[in-house]
């Protein structure tokens, strides 16, 4: 029989009515060459448009057995258009279920399939299976990766998802071998969807088969269904040790032990009242934190049920691994994220800036540069979008090194944050509450030789930022859950109305341009220090309690070496060698008129003789006019000639001896 369909009803367990189902197809009974949709009853496409784009044909290429199978593949970069579905004959919430199917990848080329979980495809995503060109198997469940395995490449294998659906206890085989065990964000299936997800696909389905059986639950089964640690920390950190307790009986938990061991120490925590209903899970957080240790830090749980008597006590253990990292001295990384309130996806941005900051408040800076929204720094922006590899919003980039998604600047954290900086530098301050003339002298301390020459940026971050104006609405894709969670969004609407948002982290201004201005002498010793100086204006809108300084020093690649952050407070605290206000040979500096029509004149006064230079540069970093004025000393009027710019944002680059100065200019024919 090429198809079989199977029902069982009026099994009655556990006092509910359950069935069975059960379906298998050997693509034997079509006609190769011709739609799958069109051919099968039960097959059918993403659009629900049998024998059009998205279906696909039965193919007589190769098979697993017979001579008919499925074949996908694809030349477009985002996949498609076959995209075919499965519906199961029900949405299934419990029971057991189990999913096989034969799968031949092409060598150096990829496959997939994902699970739906509820009967409208596009809802929400189950989990999704990828076979990558690497031989690598990877499934993810609500955003995060929950099993990696290998499978063969160029060969048929049999492929299985089993799942205890009740328990939400999921397992995946390779011929016959399991590979790994996971669990879902949300344990329900309605369909699964092939879909050749990219250019590289290329791959046969054969043999395709479902089953479900009832589950009948023992009166105490208890297991520990998850453990929460991150996969890497930072050593030195005290971190909660959490698991999750499921209970798996039809009784409720109330007394339970659970313990773990590390390093031959044991950690128990006794609960008497958890009060846990069946197929209900909670949360267990140990009263002890524990210190991060260099390398690998092995957990081993266990859990005892004292209510009564479980019936399968061997499925009580769990293991946790958590890998402990050491910094480098005085690195802090710096992430970039790029944004707009009009960007459906960027919640996914902030969301990460967020977490990543209060996980890592020592040694993590983030840094939202918006688009086309109200907060948008229009020179940051687009340096931003010029960096290479820049496809689109959102994106980030950690340290300028790469442009990457902003769910992976974790993963790019961990490979900076051990890397030696050759310099580190704080920041020092004045401000006028009156004018909100913020005075800003960053120093640069050097941790090696360094013989090529460094720049350094100023960006003024602001957190708690509100408006009222439609440009303040965020746009929210993750609405309804329908990509998965997403830090709350997934419970908000789209687009997010302006009085339910709060943005942090926003670049409100960047001194000294988007590349920096050049810090005096290229060469230095280890130990040799630098200090520059910079001001601004704060616009109106901006609060000062809310505002950060961010520093960051860009090597000669352009790349951020290092930066830092402080609070205006902070940096009025920090006792530099002045702020320029006592140090400085430079009395007075000013620019008027401004904008520029024509000519400007650079008022600068003096208290030695020293080597003055003016440089322009454009909002890419590029210089435009550059004049050396020799050695001048006490009153000087320079005249500043903008005729043959642009209308446009400009810096003016004053070099005085050691000492540089950054202006912000702007040329109004």
């Amino acid at each position: 029989m090429k198809q079989f369909y199977l029902l069982l009803l009026g099994v009655l367990l556990g006092g509910s009515l359950h069935a069975q189902y059960s379906f298998s197809d050997d693509f034997e009974a079509y006609t190769a060459g011709q739609f799958l949709g069109t051919q099968s009853p039960k097959w059918t496409t993403w659009s629900g448009m049998d024998g059009k784009t998205d279906d696909v044909k039965v193919s007589d290429k190769k098979a697993s057995s017979g001579k008919n199978s499925l074949y996908f593949s694809s030349t477009s970069s985002t996949g498609g258009p076959s995209d075919v579905i499965l519906p199961f004959d029900d949405q299934f919430t419990k029971d057991l279920f189990e999913l096989k199917m034969n799968i031949f990848v092409d060598t150096d080329k990829t496959g997939y399939f994902n699970f739906q979980a509820e009967k409208v495809v596009g809802t929400t995503w189950a989990m999704d299976i990828n076979f990558t060109a690497d031989k690598m198997i990877t499934i993810t469940a609500g955003g995060a990766n929950v099993l990696t395995s290998t499978y063969p490449q160029n060969e048929w294998f049999n492929f299985t998802i089993k799942g205890n659906v009740s328990t939400n206890k999921w397992s995946a085989l390779v011929n016959g071998k399991e590979v790994g065990t996971f669990k879902l964000a949300t344990s329900k299936i309605a369909s699964i969807d092939i879909y050749p997800a990219n250019a590289q696909a290329s791959y046969y389905i054969d043999d395709v088969s479902y089953k479900t059986e009832p589950y009948t639950p023992p009166s105490y089964e208890a297991s520990i269904n998850g453990v929460l640690l991150p996969a890497k920390d930072l050593t030195g950190r005290s971190i909660p040790v959490q698991a999750t307790i499921a209970n798996e009986g039809a009784k409720e938990l109330n007394n339970v032990e659970i313990f773990y061991t590390i390093a031959g120490k044991t950690i128990t925590k006794k609960i008497t009242d958890l009060k846990l209903a069946s197929f209900k899970s909670a949360i267990v957080t140990f009263d002890e934190p524990h210190a991060v240790k260099k390398g690998l830090n092995e957990f081993n749980f266990g859990l005892k049920i004292l209510d009564g008597v479980e019936d399968n006590p061997d499925n009580n253990s769990a293991k946790g691994i958590l890998i402990g990292v050491t910094p480098a001295e005085d690195r802090l990384v710096v992430a970039e994220e790029a944004t707009g309130t009009w960007c459906g996806w960027c919640p996914r941005g902030a969301v990460n800036l967020d977490r990543m900051a209060a996980r890592f408040p020592d040694h993590f800076i983030g840094i939202a540069v918006h688009n086309n929204d109200p907060m948008v720094v229009t020179e940051y922006d687009n340096g931003v979008k010029g960096l290479p590899g820049f496809t689109g919003f959102p994106g980030a980039s950690v340290g300028r090194a790469s442009v990457i998604d902003p769910s992976d600047i974790e993963t790019d954290f961990w490979g900076r944050i051990v890397e030696p900086a050759r310099a580190k530098v704080k920041v020092g301050a004045s401000f006028d509450e009156t004018t909100k003339t913020l005075k800003l002298s960053p120093e640069v301390t050097y941790m090696a030789d360094v013989d090529v020459p460094f720049n350094l940026a100023v960006v003024i971050v602001e957190d708690s930022v509100k408006g009222t104006a439609s440009g303040y609405n965020q746009a929210n894709y993750y609405a309804n859950n329908a990509a998965g969670p997403m830090g709350g969004y997934e419970l908000l609407p789209n687009p997010v109305p302006a009085n339910k948002m709060i943005y942090n982290h926003v670049a409100r201004a960047i001194l000294g341009g988007f590349n920096g201005t050049e810090i005096p002498n290229a060469n230095h010793k280890k130990g040799d220090k630098e200090v520059m100086s910079f001001e601004i204006k704060l616009p109106t809108a901006v609060k000062p309690k809310n505002v950060h300084i961010v520093p960051i020093i860009l090597n000669e690649n352009g790349f951020i070496e290092n930066g830092f952050e402080a609070s205006i407070e902070e940096a009025i605290a920090y006792k530099l060698v002045g702020v320029k206000d006592q140090t400085s040979v430079i009395k007075e500096v000013a620019i008027y008129p401004m904008p520029i029509s024509y000519i400007s004149i650079v008022d600068l006064n003096l208290e030695s003789a020293q080597e003055v230079s003016i440089q322009i540069y454009d909002t890419a970093g590029k210089v435009v006019g550059s004049k050396n004025y020799g050695k001048l000393q006490g009153q000087q009027n320079i005249e500043l000639n903008g005729s043959l710019l642009n209308n446009g944002t400009y810096v003016a680059k004053i070099n005085v001896g050691k000492e540089l100065i950054s202006k912000p200019i702007v040329i109004q024919h």
